[in-house]
């Protein structure tokens, strides 16, 4: 071939593929106008993500379990499917490519390989026999599961209780895993990330001769059954999932970010408004908190940063609906409904791994999950300077933390310690005003009043002002109506004289949300016991489902609390030292995400930013601004100054070190 006809090949070549891309363009600009994708155009952009921080050894801390344990709790299903796909596609899905008009041209790791999933904060887990596919910590599967756009029940992916509960701390290249610790994840940007991802491969499927990503992804769903029919099928079904996604209502007025979530509205929206399709009970998240540490919480009379729950497997059944179980909110009175996905001995099994087999008033000491000791590896603790701290400790943080829960009481060592003191029984009155008490004693934890405290008040407003409709509506054929969701159980309420007194519960068109939320999860598990003819105090024991609201922010006994950065319920301060400085020393916008440790201030390592109106920074962490409503850094204050929100007065730099240094101790 001559030279001349060799380049007029090459043009007619190249014009062909500036043709091409046009018609590319042109395809891309009319899927994404079109009456059915036009609502995904926003969720084709995936979020910018931090890479994960690097460790040379993952290290487990002894708490008092030993490796099977901690990785049945790492991924003891719950009956849930949180990310709303099955689990064959989750397994099948290439992560989201940064700009949507890549997607005809490149490829990208599997969306469930941990180098894209730790992004979002998740921790590295082995395979196992409870971890099949090696995916993170936090993560299991639960057969025939109900999801949102599909005709048929799929095994799906749900999180467990570790995915927010299982902390992590890197210092000098050790990732140290914090067992029932708080998560360092994002699961906001984990949903949009998995929205992108779909809607990518939906819009792959539009593509002709560049449908390469829907493409992978069918042969990897469908394997031998692939085919063009099967194919078609595969992407009206992805096609119907994201619909059923687009549809829900999704609305944020405070973002959460990495380390927080906006668990009570979730929860509440999940059951009231998504469930349901009552889309009206949907209220925007606007009370983001950060995930809490749950050891020695089994024994607590009161639980939630804001003293709401008292009946540990309703706290977790809530948990479970809040991420997704499926709960049956349309059958029959005894005929089903309230009946969910929810493996129950599941969660009986994991409360059973946190409590302890011993009621730690009769044996002195806690047998469950413990809190961390300050390893080793950690610059060595000052002990003068922790003599000094325990005696500010007992001065200024005892009466509302009470006394100090050291590791001599936990394992059994000071049977005479004031801390037992403080155990008792619950005592509540009945529908027929006779008091009961459980049989065995719990700790009775303070709660101390916003108005003292001074903390953000957002959290706390949820319960206290919320409301749902669970009546049903009145039909134009007089005196007929819809039903409602079915309400008609027994709850019990604390009252403000702080009696505990059981009151009837039924639908309601404005109904208060935390008794609500209680007499639906009782409702489940009522449903539960009655099909299984499981025996109620096998698996719930004897403590009453009571439920308060508005009542403060619950102090609880600091023991491992230097593991548990950011500090106060919205993770708004980022160290000890600056949580016992006047808040107007403490950083006002600082980074979240990265988990790496502060040993001196103890907490995370500050990295200030100017927010500049952004949600997050250039590498994709989340950037906290302590001035915004919700995100407040304000109150339990030590300071001179008499105001609201002042618990002590000013410590000096020497006495804020020594009770660091006492608190690294316990």
């Amino acid at each position: 071939m001559s030279t001349v006809a060799s380049a007029i090949r090459r043009l007619w070549w190249r014009r062909f593929l500036v043709l091409l891309a046009i018609i590319v363009i042109i395809a891309l600009i009319a899927v994404m106008t079109s009456s059915q994708l036009g609502a995904t155009i926003e969720a084709l952009t995936p979020p910018g993500l931090p890479e994960p921080v690097s460790a040379s050894e993952q290290v487990s801390l002894d708490q008092g379990w030993n490796a099977e344990d901690a990785d049945r709790f790492h991924h003891k299903a719950q009956g849930t499917q949180t990310l709303p796909i099955p689990l064959s596609w989750f397994l099948a899905l290439e992560a989201p490519l940064n700009s949507p008009f890549a997607i005809p041209f490149f490829k990208r790791e599997r969306f469930s390989d941990n180098r894209y999933l730790l992004r979002f904060g998740f921790i590295e887990s082995a395979e196992s026999e409870n971890n099949e596919y090696g995916l993170p910590i936090g993560f299991a599967y639960s057969p025939f599961q109900s999801i949102r756009g599909l005709s048929r029940k799929e095994t799906a992916v749900g999180l467990t209780c570790a995915a927010c509960h299982t902390g992590q701390l890197i210092f000098k290249e050790k990732r140290y895993v914090i067992e029932g610790g708080p998560a360092v994840t994002d699961l906001g940007q984990l949903t949009n990330a998995l929205r992108a991802a779909l809607a990518q491969t939906a819009l792959s499927a539009k593509l002709p001769f560049f449908d390469g990503r829907f493409g992978r992804f069918a042969k990897r769903v469908l394997g031998t059954e692939y085919s063009d029919l099967t194919r078609v099928q595969l992407s009206k079904e992805l096609d119907g999932i994201l619909g059923a996604l687009i549809d829900q209502p999704a609305g944020i007025d405070v973002t959460e970010g990495f380390t927080r979530l906006d668990a009570l509205n979730r929860i509440g929206n999940q059951v009231f408004a998504l469930d349901p399709k009552r889309y009206g009970n949907y209220v925007n998240l606007n009370a983001p908190v950060s995930y809490p540490h749950i050891w020695t919480s089994s024994w607590f009379d009161w639980v939630q940063y804001d003293g709401s729950i008292m009946q540990p497997l309703v706290r977790n059944a809530g948990e479970a609906m809040g991420v997704s179980a499926e709960l049956n909110l349309t059958a029959p009175p005894k005929g089903g409904r309230f009946a969910s996905s929810i493996p129950f001995d599941n969660l009986h099994w994991i409360e059973q791994q946190l409590a302890g087999k011993d009621q730690p008033l009769v044996a002195k000491a806690f047998t469950g999950l413990n809190a961390p000791a300050w390893p080793d590896s950690l610059p060595a603790i000052d002990k003068a300077k922790a003599a000094v701290g325990a005696q500010l400790y007992d001065k200024h943080c005892s009466g509302c933390h009470l006394p100090a829960l050291t590791p001599d009481i936990v394992h059994g060592k000071a049977p005479d310690a004031e801390f037992w003191k403080n155990f008792g029984p619950i005592r509540w009155r009945g529908r027929d005003g006779q008091e009961k008490q459980t049989r065995e004693s719990v700790l009775n934890v303070k709660i101390i009043k916003q108005s003292h405290i001074g903390t953000d008040p957002a959290q706390g407003d949820v319960l206290r002002n919320r409301t749902v409709d669970t009546a049903g509506s009145e039909l134009a054929r007089a005196g007929q109506s819809s039903p409602g969701l079915g309400l008609d159980i027994d709850v019990c309420q604390r009252k403000a004289d702080n009696t505990l007194d059981t009151i009837h519960l039924s639908d309601h068109a404005m109904q208060l949300y935390a008794l609500a939320l209680g007499a639906v999860v009782q409702s489940g598990i009522d449903e539960w016991l009655r099909s299984t003819g499981t025996v109620q105090a096998e698996i719930e024991g004897d403590r009453p489902n009571c439920l308060a609201a508005g009542f403060g922010y619950k102090a609880r006994p600091l023991n491992g609390v230097w593991a548990t950065a950011p500090f106060l319920h919205n993770g708004s301060v980022p160290t000890i030292y600056d949580l016992l400085s006047p808040v107007a020393e403490r950083p006002q916008v600082f980074l979240l995400g990265e988990p790496s440790f502060d040993p001196v201030r103890v907490g995370i390592v500050t990295r200030t930013v100017a927010p500049e109106g952004r949600t997050y920074d250039g590498k994709g962490y989340f950037i906290i601004d302590t001035s915004r409503p919700a995100n407040r850094n304000t109150g339990h204050e030590f300071s001179n100054e008499k105001h609201e929100g002042v618990i002590g007065p000013a410590l000096s730099p020497e006495e804020r070190n020594a009770i660091i240094e006492f608190l690294k101790s316990i």
